[in-house]
């Protein structure tokens, strides 16, 4: 009896053993605790000529909240794009179209706002985001080898706040694709679709009414269509 129950001891050991090499198997150290996090800014005006430095808080933090969300969206999920380069001979305009693939939910508790500091009209703040085990393979699909990283510069009209900073995040993303193709396609083509990835948080500035983003561009070309396939 002493025999059969040390051999069920052993065997129980033995499968606990197994169970934990499991799950050091399929367990990713690279990718625990993944928390991407960057230095945002956001434009203010004051309150009036006689209180500058009166401004509202919340106001920039929410604003900050949404560009964070939509930065970090590109960078775990990316986006689907068409592209149409101008060609004057066929009387053809550029058209350039970024759909989010997913965005981060508003009120993710996820994404925080890690200090905060005002001066002369300008909120600058460090935002994070802790990725979720959900979301760590879209991370791995992106990391990769296969897939092509451009870096590229686009701009975007300053006096349209957080939405002039997202035309130049658009169009940095536009000129990716353009330095990447360029090279590798001789005949202009009719329609470039594919996915693009933000690799890291954008370095945006502010130049002479315009902002400035510079950022690394993953890409994923899923089609191109010449003008001679129709």
């Amino acid at each position: 009896m002493r025999a059969v129950l040390r051999r069920l001891l052993l065997l129980l050991i033995l499968a606990f053993v197994f169970f934990q090499a499991g799950l050091a198997a399929y367990s990713d150290p690279d990718y625990d605790s993944v928390i991407y996090k960057g230095d945002f800014f956001v434009l203010l005006e004051p309150a009036g000529p006689l209180e500058p430095e009166v401004y509202d808080e919340n106001a920039a933090i929410r604003l900050l909240l949404e560009e964070a969300s939509y930065v970090f969206s590109a960078m775990i999920y990316g986006f689907e794009f068409v592209y149409i380069p101008m060609d004057v001979a066929r009387a053809v305009s550029e058209e350039f179209t970024l759909t989010p693939v997913h965005s981060i939910k508003w009120g993710d508790p996820a994404l925080t706002v890690v200090g905060g500091r005002y001066k002369e009209g300008r909120y600058d703040a460090e935002l994070r985001y802790a990725v979720s085990e959900a979301q760590i393979p879209w991370i791995r699909s992106w990391e990769t080898n296969i897939l092509p990283a451009v870096s590229a510069v686009g701009m975007g009209d300053l006096n349209k706040g957080k939405e002039g900073k997202i035309q130049a995040i658009e169009n940095t993303v536009k000129e990716a694709v353009r330095n990447y193709l360029r090279p590798r396609i001789y005949d202009k083509p009719r329609r470039i679709s594919g996915r693009a990835r933000l690799a890291a948080v954008p370095y945006i500035t502010m130049d002479s009414g315009k902002f400035i983003a510079k950022a690394r561009i993953t890409l994923q070309i899923e089609e191109v269509l010449e003008y001679n396939a129709f």
